[in-house]
């Protein structure tokens, strides 16, 4: 079974004499149960856990990790799983422990950790109970998140990717790239065929031109006007075909290349499309746009100027030496004598450009966040006099990306110039060499200049490889990243079979819902509510409680870890999501306008609706005033370099979108929040008409917005812990009265100042 604990763990518990092979999974903890600092390891097998305390000491060592640690044990405390009883964690202010519960209530302290190790004991508690289920024990385990290739021992380039570069599969990303590229098989086919038509006549061309001329034609009563001009004008016409293939090339290229390029960032967009939400809040915004842009461009131009080229210079390299084989084999030996030695140097240069890539990838990445922040934070930067700073931050990337090109270009002005200098040493060989032998009347003047010209011609194809390790560095790098977003699995999917409703009523149950955005830390624990067909339900609470999370598991942007919501009856897990989306309308307190018109941000949720039907959205939003007073009225332009609204006009837009998409269940997660009370008055005066028919949640810290919908339901600690009309809950005089008298006294302070 495969285990995943890392060796440093395994050598200490079998230092111990636990049987490591037996070993499921493990932990590394950081304090004692007295809260003393120490390396804490915790593993489990099918019948016990065992808690090892010690202390790593680190000692520097030869090879790719450079360090590694000697673990210096103190204790070993041996738990059997059938008497741990149910193993729970509690977070306290900085540190967390491990308890197993007893069916008395008993509980037995069995670790203290730092807070942030709460995740990887919650891991545990998953292992241990799959064990005791008879479940796989790594089932819903995730991979432990070490910082160094088990197979080298290499430190990874990014901790949020655990991909070792000198570890990859070349050959199988190579072999998957080759299948991507499947569609275009017949254009790159034909780009190759015509390249190798014209190394054919390159190849001969010294044959004709030298040899031919000199040995035949140019000698002693060997030739006559009319074979010189012969032989002139086939090199002529050898040069004119070479030509005509060349803007046959060019023509086919020109073809290609831009539908290549245009089809991988489509399948790049289109995968990144279908992830789901939770992909892009764990990804910065620069090294997204790199996968689309930047290294779809550099897998362009390996496998369409570079694979064809590679092939054309096997091809002449392989020509090339059987032509001077023919000619002299001993000759032919003496100038390959230098091949192994360049061939040996381009494979060192290969896997020293191939970290210099890599680097500049991810400094290149990091200035692209920085820039998207810069932009869309400028406001922020400007009231806290910020710019300095931030010119400091972006000089202090960029001067480490310079530095890697520093470094990169001067390797390769360093190495480039010694291959240059092994080839001439090679042609210096064969001159001499052949000049004696010319003396010695073992071979013609002609042959000896023709193998000069080849040698010229075999080093071509050596120099190009040089170039091919470099674009095959950026190739592999770049596959690499491009198929962690193909291969990306969402976290909410469309199930197999998808439930299509004939008619959505709108009833929405969400029972027992448990939701945590990082592990061991639950936003949502245990809530239940019901909400009927046509009803309005109010939701209040403290900042945190939960509210926009209720809102996102409605609509299925993210799924409930335990528990259910159902709408109609049915899971949302196993809705159609494009029924589910298109049935739920969200108007969210964060604002998203995209590049475009105005009216083309109403229509988004339904792009096919005219104008008519745009214009009486914006009414119902309250929107239509303040638009018609616009330079080009719906046609004004927003988003980036567009018209600069303000935020209660982007809120009105945004409830006019989800107006517009008629749903029938309507969110409201803080709708006004941005809103004079003037507007936010006849925006609920609008809301309240297209309430006739439609479920509608709204989510409001201003309270008194919710004092007409049929039910209120108070959210804390991601529990329901009040629900009833206004006046039942202020009648209780609980947490909705509290927060509701709380408002009441400061709207009457804000009253008394004006």
């Amino acid at each position: 079974m495969k285990t995943h604990i890392p060796s440093y763990m395994l050598d200490a518990f079998g230092a111990q004499g636990i049987d490591t092979g037996k070993l499921i999974y493990a932990i590394h903890t950081d304090l004692t149960s007295s809260g003393a600092g120490a390396d804490v390891y915790t593993a489990v097998d099918d019948r016990a856990m065992y808690v090892l305390c010690g202390v790593e000491k680190v000692t520097r060592m030869d090879g790719a990790r450079r360090i590694v640690a000697l673990y210096e044990a103190m204790s070993l405390e041996t738990y059997p799983l059938s008497e741990l009883g149910e193993l729970k964690s509690e977070r306290l202010l900085s540190t967390g422990r491990l308890c197993g519960v007893q069916e008395d209530g008993d509980a037995k302290l069995l670790l203290v950790f730092s807070v942030g190790c709460l995740t990887f004991v919650e891991r545990l508690i998953k292992a241990v109970n799959n064990i005791k289920e008879g479940r796989d024990p790594l089932f819903e385990v995730p991979v432990d998140d070490r910082l160094f290739c088990p197979k080298c021992g290499a430190r990874y380039p990014e901790p949020d990717r655990k991909i070792c570069p000198k570890c990859l599969d070349q050959i199988g990303i190579t072999r998957r790239l080759m299948r991507f590229f499947g569609d275009y098989k017949a254009r790159v086919a034909l780009i190759i065929a015509v390249m190798l038509l014209g190394t054919v006549f390159s190849v001969l061309s010294p044959y004709i031109g030298t040899r031919l001329l000199l040995d035949e034609v140019l000698t002693e009563g060997g030739g006559y006007y009319g074979l010189v001009g012969a032989i002139v004008l086939v090199i002529l016409a050898v040069r004119a075909i070479g030509v005509a293939l060349q803007i046959l090339y060019g023509y086919v290229l020109a073809k290609t290349v831009p539908w290549i390029v245009y089809d991988l960032k489509l399948k790049i967009f289109e995968a990144m499309q279908r992830l789901s939400v939770s992909f892009y809040t764990s990804k910065r915004t620069g090294a997204l746009m790199n996968r689309v842009n930047n290294d779809a461009n550099s897998i362009y131009w390996f496998f369409v100027d570079g694979m064809p080229y590679l092939v054309v210079n096997l091809f002449t390299f392989t020509g090339v030496i059987l032509l001077m084989c023919i000619l002299n084999f001993r000759l032919a030996i003496a100038s390959l004598i230098i091949v192994p030695a360049t061939i040996g140097l381009f494979r060192i240069l290969w896997g020293v450009f191939r970290r210099f890539h890599h680097k500049d990838w991810v400094y290149r990445s990091q200035l692209n966040s920085m820039v998207s922040d810069s932009i869309s934070g400028q406001r922020v930067i400007k009231a806290y006099a910020r710019e300095d700073e931030e010119s400091g931050r972006f000089s202090g990337v960029s001067g480490k990306q310079a530095g890697i090109d520093i470094r990169a270009n001067n390797v390769g002005f360093t190495a480039f110039p010694l291959i240059y200098l092994l080839m001439f040493a090679g042609q210096v060989i064969v001159t001499v060499m052949g000049s004696m032998m010319v003396l010695r009347g073992e071979i013609t003047l002609g042959t000896m200049l023709t193998f000069v010209a080849y040698l010229t011609m075999l080093y071509g194809p050596l120099e190009f490889m040089s170039w091919v390790s470099n674009w095959w560095a950026r190739c592999v790098d770049a596959a690499q990243r491009v198929f962690e977003i193909i291969d990306a699995k969402p976290d909410v999917d469309e199930p197999e079979s998808p439930v299509i409703l004939s008619e959505l009523k709108g009833d929405i149950e969400v029972r027992d819902a448990w939701f945590e955005y990082d592990p061991a830390t639950p936003v949502l624990r245990g809530l239940s509510l019901t909400v009927e067909a046509g009803k309005m339900l109010g939701v209040a609470g403290k900042t945190g409680a939960g509210k926009s999370t209720l809102a996102n598991l409605i609509a299925r942007l993210y799924d409930v870890t335990g528990g259910a919501v159902e709408i109609d009856g049915v899971n949302v897990k196993k809705l159609s999501l494009a029924q589910l989306r298109g049935s739920v309308g969200i108007v969210s307190q964060d604002i998203y306008l995209f590049i475009g018109t105005i009216a083309d941000n109403i229509r988004y949720a339904k792009p096919d609706s005219g104008i008519e039907d745009v214009i009486r959205a914006a009414k119902a939003a309250s929107a239509h005033d303040f638009i018609m007073n616009l330079p080009d009225g719906y046609e004004t332009r927003v988003g980036a370099g567009g018209q600069d609204l303000s935020g209660g006009e982007k809120q009105r837009l945004s409830i006019a979108r989800t107006i517009i998409q008629n749903p029938k269940i309507l969110i409201l997660d803080e709708a006004t929040a941005a809103m004079d009370t003037e507007t936010e008055a006849a925006i609920q005066a609008s809301l309240a008409k297209l309430q006739s028919g439609r479920t509608t949640i709204s989510i409001a810290h201003r309270l008194s917005t919710l004092r007409d919908a049929d039910s209120l339901a108070v959210i804390g600690e991601g529990k329901v812990v009040e629900i009833g009309t206004h006046a039942e809950l202020m009648a209780k005089k609980g947490e909705y009265h509290k927060l509701y008298s709380i408002q009441m006294e400061g709207l009457k302070v804000i009253n008394m100042d004006a």
